[in-house]
C-alpha cells in the first residue's frame, strides 16, 4: 500500500536528518507536519516555503507531542543524543502509540544492536538509541527503524574530523568504516513510509561507502586539488578529554559492523559513495574549510 498524500511528523525537521526526510518527503508527496520549536528559524520557513506545516512542539512534552502527532499516518522519529535522549524518545513512541500511527521509522544508529552488547559486556550500559528500539517494540508500535553509519558531512567538519586542514580519526588504518550522506537517509525514510508492505518491521543498516582512513583522506585530496594528510588520535587522548567518545571508538575499534551495500544501492539507485557525495556537495564544504585554515 502507498499512502503518500497523507500526513507524516516529521520530528528535528530543523536538524540534519529530519530536515533530509521533510525535503524527500515533500518531494514524493506526503503532507509534512514538520515538529519545530522555533517557527521563524531560517531552517524552519525554508521547510514552510517548500510545503511543509509548522507546528511548535517540544520532545520533553508529552502533551504537545501527543497534540501534534494526532491525526498522523507516519512519524519519522530522530533525537540527538544529549541527556534527555531516552525520555524523548520514548515520549515519541508513546505519542505514535496514543495516536494510533499507522507507520513509525524511526533513526537509530549504525551497529546499534552490536554496540549494545559491546557496553554491556564492558559494564557500561546499553545505548540510548538501543533502548528506544526496544521501546518500539514493547509496545507493538508499527515501525522501521533504520541504523545510519557515520556522516560523511563528519569529514569536512571542524568540530568532528577534519581539522587544520587534516583528516584526524581515533581509529587504526586498515579499518573498513562506514559512511552515508544525510541526504541519502532522507531518501530511505521515505522509501520505507512508500513501501509498509517491505519496510515495517525490518531494522536496517543503511550505508552508502566503506572506506579505510587513508581511502577518505586520498578522496578529500582529489577533491581539494592538493594533499589531505590524516592522523590517528590515541584512543588515551580520547579517554581523557572526551570519555564517551572514546567508548564509541572503542567499540569501533574492536567489534565494529560491515554492510552489504548491494541491497541497499538496489532499493535506492541514487545511494551515493564518498566520492558522489564530494562532488555534490563536500567539496564545498572541505574547501570552504581549507580557505578559513591558517596558512
Amino acid at each position: 500500500m502507498d499512502a503518500r498524500g497523507k500526513m507524516i511528523v516529521v520530528t528535528g525537521a530543523t536538524g540534519n536528518q529530519g530536515g533530509a526526510t521533510a525535503r524527500s518527503l515533500l518531494a514524493d508527496g506526503w503532507h509534512v507536519r514538520a515538529l519545530v520549536r522555533d517557527d521563524t528559524a531560517p531552517a524552519a520557513t525554508a521547510l514552510a516555503a517548500a510545503g511543509a506545516e509548522l507546528v511548535r512542539g517540544d520532545l520533553d512534552d508529552p502533551a504537545s507531542l501527543q497534540t501534534v502527532v494526532r491525526g498522523a499516518y507516519g512519524v519519522y522519529s530522530v533525537q540527538s543524543a544529549n541527556p534527555n535522549e531516552l525520555v524523548q524518545g520514548t515520549n515519541v513512541v508513546d505519542a505514535a502509540k496514543a495516536a494510533d500511527v499507522r507507520h513509525l521509522v524511526y533513526s537509530s544508529v549504525g551497529g546499534a544492536e552490536s554496540q549494545n552488547g559491546f557496553y554491556l559486556e564492558h559494564g557500561w550500559g546499553p545505548i540510548e538509541k538501543w533502548k528506544i528500539e526496544q521501546y518500539i517494540r514493547s509496545l507493538g508500535v508499527p515501525a522501521t527503524i533504520l541504523r545510519p553509519a557515520g556522516f560523511m558531512e563528519d569529514f569536512t567538519s571542524p568540530a568532528r574530523f577534519f581539522q587544520n586542514g587534516s583528516l584526524n580519526v581515533p581509529w587504526h588504518d586498515d579499518l573498513v568504516v562506514q559512511l552515508i550522506a544525510i541526504d541519502d537517509i532522507g531518501a530511505f525514510a521515505a522509501l520505507a513510509f512508500a513501501d509498509p508492505g517491505r519496510y515495517l518491521g525490518q531494522a536496517i543498516e543503511i550505508t552508502g561507502d566503506r572506506l579505510t582512513a587513508p581511502q577518505i583522506a586520498d578522496a578529500l585530496s582529489a577533491a581539494a586539488g592538493r594533499p589531505i594528510p590524516h592522523t590517528q588520535i590515541p584512543l588515551e587522548t580520547l579517554r581523557e578529554h572526551a570519555p564517551e567518545a572514546a567508548k564509541v571508538f572503542t567499540w569501533v575499534s574492536e567489534r565494529y559492523f560491515d554492510t552489504d551495500l548491494a541491497p541497499l544501492r538496489h532499493a535506492h539507485p541514487g545511494l551515493m559513495d564518498f566520492t558522489v557525495w564530494l562532488n555534490r556537495t563536500g567539496k564545498a564544504r572541505l574547501l570552504a574549510q581549507l580557505e578559513s585554515t591558517p596558512a
